[in-house]
């Protein structure tokens, strides 16, 4: 081979190994979209955030704050309007619109007609035992926190954190029998929300149930219809102080309102802004853990001052509710949440299976 010629291959190669490994990159996956828009990406979104909570409550001046931490943090790259009082649609439209990319952020209720495991990012009975185990659970790298991202992203949107409203009991007209003893038959009708789980868990407790739209509630107990009602947190007992007399804080569960953003609108955003809006989310979410118990507190003593009477359970009771609840109620969501979720369950709280 002629000695000049041999000199210009050889050159070549050594050009095309330069350039070759430096241009290349892995294919993406199909069907997978970027995590982020590239670094240096310009914006200025108008964005919304709904939900069916009022300027005046601890829940809407959470909201507010959020919009306005993020706005200032992104320098405005990132404006978001909060409507309040359900101005936009109610909670389950809302989930539908975020899903959909109507509406670009979200502070409710997650919807589990979507996925029944949503449920355990908003009714899984006792699951937590006070706001410590929540607040674990909630952040990033928590197990709610992660499972429902696995699902919820499926669906078009991501969580970001919670505002804890409350632990849950019930209020009711009389007081039952044994209220600590789920063993005791209470021989009285409550209202429960529309779900197996909360049913199921009240009727292990000792109460019989009715699911009644919660618009139609303060008429069923005026009406004798159920003698009371359950969820929501202490809030939610001072909404019925005039026509009950007792509240029982059984702390079946934590009710959650979350903050979640449409996935393609999230996905828009650089590292930095999506990161930004985390951060302000899970600060919202502390912000609410330190306050909470002094906000049951309040809400509870509230129920109190128009003459009725808390009663706490003690430890111990506590502790048997939630036993026979895990062990006769649980599995019987396994079929609805599945094993590989109730398993992880499970583990997370050293529990056997």
């Amino acid at each position: 081979m002629n000695k000049s010629i041999l000199i210009v291959i050889l050159a070549l190669v050594l050009i095309m190994g330069l350039i070759v490994p430096s241009c290349a990159k892995p294919a993406p996956a199909p069907g997978v979209a970027p995590t982020a828009a590239p670094p240096g990406t310009e914006y200025q979104y108008k964005w919304r955030v709904s939900c069916g909570h009022t300027p005046e409550m601890d829940s809407g001046k959470s909201i507010i704050r959020l919009c306005d931490k993020v706005r200032e943090r992104t320098d405005g790259r990132v404006d978001i309007t909060p409507y309040l009082g359900g101005v936009l649609g109610s909670w389950d439209m809302l989930n539908e619109m975020l899903i959909r990319g109507d509406l670009e952020v979200m502070f409710e209720a997650l919807d589990d007609s979507f996925d029944p495991r949503i449920a355990i990012g908003y009714y899984f009975p006792y699951l937590y035992k006070g706001y410590d185990e929540a607040e674990r659970m909630w952040s990033p790298g928590g197990l709610v926190y992660t499972i429902l991202n696995e699902i919820t992203t499926g669906l078009g949107y991501r969580t970001l954190g919670a505002f804890a409203a409350g632990i849950s009991g019930l209020t009711i007209k009389d007081r039952p029998p044994e209220p600590g003893n789920p063993d005791v038959p209470k021989n009285m009708k409550i209202r429960v929300m529309a779900l197996t789980a909360c049913r199921l868990t009240y009727e292990r407790l000792g109460y019989m149930t009715a699911a009644i739209p919660f618009g139609e509630v303060y008429t069923s107990i005026q009406t004798g219809i159920v003698d009371g009602q359950m969820g929501g947190g202490p809030m939610q007992s001072t909404m019925f102080k005039d026509i009950q007399g007792y509240y029982i804080h059984y702390q079946d569960y934590i009710e959650p309102i979350w903050y979640s953003v449409n996935l393609d609108a999230f996905n828009s955003l650089t590292a930095e802004d999506q990161q930004i809006i985390i951060e302000v989310a899970q600060e919202e979410q502390k912000l609410q853990f330190e306050n909470a118990t002094a906000m049951d507190e309040r809400y509870m003593q509230e129920f109190r001052d128009y003459g009725n009477e808390v009663i706490l359970l003690t430890s111990e009771e506590l502790d048997k509710c939630a036993a026979v609840v895990r062990t006769d109620v649980w599995p019987e969501l396994t079929p609805l949440v599945g094993k590989a979720l109730i398993y992880r369950i499970y583990d997370e709280l050293g529990i056997p299976h």
